[in-house]
């Protein structure tokens, strides 16, 4: 076919506070309500640190007024000053300057958004969710109970909006990892409400011991038997405080707690034991992957360490190459250049829509920037056919959407003005 049959490894959805509501228990609103005002009124403080308003003012031209995009400065004393009944009205009003795009929780919008783009099918991560989830908990402090209800209050949510269009939306189950036995039954629910996409896992793993301790057997088991992948996705990070370069630090640090899980799966032997686990890496980059692995072959290489690998059959590529896969997010050209150091096979392309760095509303200039010079069946690959596998997505539904809304494959391979 002509046609490149897309589908994004890295989309985003998220709904405002109040519709989160009528998912949560009625004992969690209010509790719920706070935390928002709570959240929010930290990001108005630190508003201002992490794009440039000339960014801001730049991506609401491109993309439209239909949600985010819509941040000034000069409004930021005012919205401080309000009280906290106000600043919930303000966030559950979706013309505010911190709300997500329309597409992020309106179906319709979202459709015609990701059409415009020719994109067939996506993999749905969370924007944000209440109690944070998991997702951004820094200052507020939350019980455990209030975790777990977030978790399910945005997967159910989520799960009602991929419903919408059968198919098309891969959703990204959160879990949290308190009770094990309580994450495995939500796995398994997230399964069964068709969210294909699998599971987030949590970049912290908070007051609990880290991935390489036994305590997860029981999710890496679930995962493997019902095919759900585990992904990581950059985003969360320690606080870094309030300091003039703490969003510098974010930023130089943010990629790595999204890569670190595949330390703890490797020597952990969870690799070796779940053969045919699915580990994703999202938007965390691509070609630090190879500079892990050489560091990785050189310590188990080396004699003075061999008691590290008992019960470790495979090499540290070996295991990458079994078990990983990497959504590229906005994937550069000099990225794409590792295709073959990595695996044409593990990358997944993605547009991570709607976010201000993603490609979205000029995916084809940034899809000509990185494939002009790609083989027609790589670019076939990295762009949908490696996630249609990975996922299970239907490929003759995403064939036939991409006959339709697709770009042909010259398009692509056009330079770049």
């Amino acid at each position: 076919m002509s046609k490149v049959m897309i589908i994004s490894s890295d989309c985003h959805a998220g709904a405002l506070p109040h519709i989160y509501n009528d998912y949560l228990p009625a004992k969690y609103r209010n509790d719920a309500d706070q935390w928002w005002v709570q959240y929010a009124r930290e990001m108005v403080v630190r508003a201002g640190t992490f794009f440039d308003q000339e960014m801001v003012d730049e991506f609401k031209a491109e993309s439209g007024d239909a949600g985010i995009g819509r941040y000034d400065a000069s409004n930021m004393s005012q919205i401080s000053a309000m009280k906290d009944s106000q600043f919930l009205d303000m966030l559950n009003d979706e013309t505010n300057p911190f709300a997500p795009r329309l597409g992020e929780y309106d179906t319709k919008v979202r459709i015609k958004e990701l059409d415009e783009d020719g994109v067939a099918g996506e993999v749905v991560f969370p924007q944000m969710a209440p109690f944070g989830a998991g997702l951004m908990q820094y200052r507020n402090e939350i019980s455990e109970d209030q975790n777990l209800a977030g978790v399910q209050a945005y997967n159910r949510w989520l799960a009602d909006l991929c419903s919408a269009n059968p198919g098309r939306h891969a959703g990204v189950a959160l879990i949290n990892v308190d009770d094990i036995d309580v994450t495995v039954e939500e796995i398994k629910w997230a399964k069964q409400a068709k969210l294909f996409g699998g599971v987030l896992l949590p970049t912290s793993t908070g007051r609990h011991p880290y991935y390489h301790h036994p305590r997860y057997e029981p999710i890496w088991d679930i995962c493997e038997q019902l095919d759900m992948p585990i992904h990581t996705h950059s985003g969360w990070s320690p606080d870094y405080g309030d300091v003039e370069c703490a969003t510098a630090m974010y930023i130089s640090e943010v990629d790595m707690w999204a890569q670190r899980p595949f330390k703890a799966l490797l020597w952990s032997g969870a690799f070796e034991r779940h053969p045919k686990l699915k580990l994703v890496f999202t938007e965390a980059g691509c070609a630090w992957i190879l500079e892990m692995i050489r560091v990785l072959n050189f310590k188990a290489d080396n004699p003075l360490f061999a008691h590290w690998k008992k019960g470790i059959s495979k090499s540290p590529m070996e295991y990458f190459q079994q078990n990983c896969h990497i959504g590229a997010s906005f994937l550069p050209r000099h990225e794409v250049g590792y295709r073959y150091d990595i695996g044409v096979d593990k990358l997944m392309w993605g547009s991570d829509y709607p976010h201000m760095e993603g490609t979205w509303p000029h995916t084809m200039d940034s899809l000509q920037d990185t494939f002009a010079e790609v083989p027609d069946a790589e670019i076939h690959q990295i762009m949908g056919e490696n996630a249609a596998r990975l996922f299970g997505f239907d490929e003759t539904q995403m064939r036939q959407l991409a006959e339709r809304i697709g770009p042909e494959i010259n398009t692509i391979k056009m330079q770049a003005a």
